[in-house]
This record gives C-alpha cells, structure tokens and sequence, in this order.
C-alpha cells in the first residue's frame, strides 16, 4: 500500500497565520499532501490548501489572503446585535428580580428564539469572511480537489457553550466530542456553511445549521485531549492515511500522538510560546506585524520538525518495493525448486 500523507491544521484564530509558513516550507521542499483536516481558522485556511492544485499554489493564495486580513481587519462589530445582547442580558436579570420581569422574559424567548435555547446573536459580521475566503476557494475546484474535513460543536447556545469551555479549561468538567464533516460530500452551496460552522467561534459568530442541526466552532470539543481542535481521527479513519503532519498553534496542546500508534505523525509545535498577550487578544490580533512575524515561525518551525521527512517517506516507499520485490523473488525460485523436483 502506497504512502498517503495528510495534514491537520489546528484552530487559534488570528495565530492561523502559522500555518502559512507551515506551507511555505511544504511548498520549498515540494512535498504534497493528499487530504486536509481543519478546525477554526484551521478549516478556512484547510479549504484553500484542499482546493489548490499543489502546495506552491496554496501557500501563494493563503499568503495573499492574510496579507488581504492584515491590511483590512476582518472583524466588522454588528451594532444591532451588541444591543440585543444587552437587552437580553438585562432582560434576564429582570427576570430574576420580579414576576413581570419574568413573564417578559418567557414570552420574548417563546416568540423570538432564534435557536431554540438561548439569542443566538453574533457580534460580528460574518460576510466580509465569507467574501475573503470566497475570492481564494474556488468551489467547483474544492469538489475536485483533496479530501477536506472539518471539527464542528454542536451547539447548546452561545452562553451554554463558553461555560462549557470554561469548566473544561479549569479542569472541572470535559466537553462533548466535536462531529467530523466531510466537506465534499455536500452540495457547493452547502460546502461553505459547513467550513464557516467550524470557524463560528461563540459570540463572535452565529452558528450554521447542518443537516438540520446547530453547529459552531469545532475547537470546542473534547477539550482535554483536543480531540476537536486536532481533528486527525478522520484522516486516519476515513482517508487511510499513513503519514500525517499535524500543525499546532500553541506548544502547550494536550494533544497527544501517541494516542495514535499505527500511524507516522510528523508535529510541528512552535519552539517558541506564539501566544505574547492574552489569549483573547491573539486570537483577534490582525495586525501585519504580528502576522508576518507568525508566518516566519511557521516556516522555520515547519522546517525544524519535518525537515527531510519527504526524504525518508520515500525512502520507506521504494524500500516497500524492494521488499515486495524481493518476496516476489523468493516465490518464484521456491516455485522453481518444486516442480525441479
């Protein structure tokens, strides 16, 4: 069985930028991947590299789009939507305080739950995103390019969920798993609600709806081994790959790849902590400086961890052959001995 490499891109928002360097150094030492698993900003950047023809033109489109996101900040603050979350959270403590409060409250839910379980308003526009990406993701070439998954949460509700990730980073409760979708195997139209349920971080983005169900923002789940967050368990499981080169954006993941014994994988972990101001402001953090600065980790990080790993897959490739080769021999002179006798 030939070789079949597959990359994981990781979530992290803005620290995304990573992994342009990541396939800056793909693309230099010309190696392919044959399948891509993202989740966040991992599957935004994850549609663009499966939906290019080679690495080279992955990382010159990926390059171009975050310069795109440096000079023209992509978080748009949705005014209307800030203030119904005001009203909501006023309204809700009014509801705590007196009877009428309460009824107020009750009806407003009854008549206008957007989502079933709490307002579900986003507080940032979406569309100047989903136009971004549009410009470098050509759909038609995305149903024909590399197999793409992506990490998605079912959602309980914008607040549910960040108390959910809140008793998971202390500690005192795990996440729900996060659900694995494979892109292509839905309509264009549909292809890119589905990326963009993986990128809807709580708050910041409304959830997308799939197959009659809520999803936001992959990294969500499972949070104590990143099991949403590292979605490799489909290229294994789905695609069969062999080797996989797994890119994280924090050197502190509780990931672990030795939870994954039958396949070779390649991590790339930043040598150097990428987070320097609070998480929140990393993840928001669009400025060139500080994107330039994580593409060049990326590269040179990318080139400490793989280094000449194509080398060797080959290496291990033809030496396969040789084996088969050479058992092919053997068969054929045991064969030989027995009808000589």
């Amino acid at each position: 069985m030939s070789n079949k490499v597959g990359l994981v891109l990781s979530g992290g928002g803005a620290k995304g930028a990573y992994q342009v360097g990541v396939m800056r150094y793909l693309a230099e030492s010309g190696m392919e991947v044959q399948a891509v698993a993202g989740a966040s900003i991992g599957a935004l950047n994850g549609a663009v590299i499966a939906g290019s023809k080679s690495s080279k033109e992955a990382y010159l489109k990926l390059y171009d789009l975050w310069m795109e996101l440096a000079n023209e900040p992509p978080l748009k603050i949705n005014g209307t939507n800030v203030g119904s979350y005001l009203a909501y959270l006023l309204l809700m403590g009014s509801s705590r305080l007196t009877p009428t409060g309460a009824l107020i409250f009750k009806l407003l839910k009854e008549q206008g739950y957007k989502y079933g379980k709490e307002y579900d308003f986003s507080l940032v526009k979406q569309e100047p995103i989903r136009m971004l990406i549009d410009k470098y993701t050509s759909y038609q070439s995305l149903s024909k390019g590399k197999p793409l998954y992506v990490s998605t949460y079912q959602t309980e509700g914008h607040f549910s969920d960040i108390v959910s990730a809140v008793r998971g980073i202390i500690g005192f409760s795990e996440t729900k798993e996060s659900n694995f979708f494979h892109v292509q195997s839905f309509t264009e139209n549909k292809q890119q609600d589905v990326i963009f349920a993986s990128a809807a971080l709580p708050l910041l983005f409304e959830p997308q709806e799939i197959e009659g169900e809520l999803y936001s923002d992959g990294g969500l789940g499972g949070w104590k081994k990143s099991q949403g967050n590292t979605p490799i368990t489909p290229l294994i499981e789905d695609c069969g790959c062999s080797h996989i080169i797994v890119t994280h954006l924090t050197d502190g993941s509780a990931w672990d790849r030795y939870d994954f014994p039958n396949t070779t994988i390649i991590e790339v972990r930043p040598k150097i902590p990428i987070s320097t101001e609070s998480q929140i402001k990393d993840l928001l953090n669009f400025k060139a400086s500080k994107i330039n600065q994580l593409i060049e980790q990326g590269y040179e990080d990318a080139k400490r961890c793989i280094g000449n790993v194509e080398i060797a897959i080959n290496l291990q490739e033809k030496s396969k052959v040789a084996i088969n080769r050479r058992d092919s021999t053997i068969a054929m002179l045991d064969d030989g001995f027995n009808i000589g006798d």
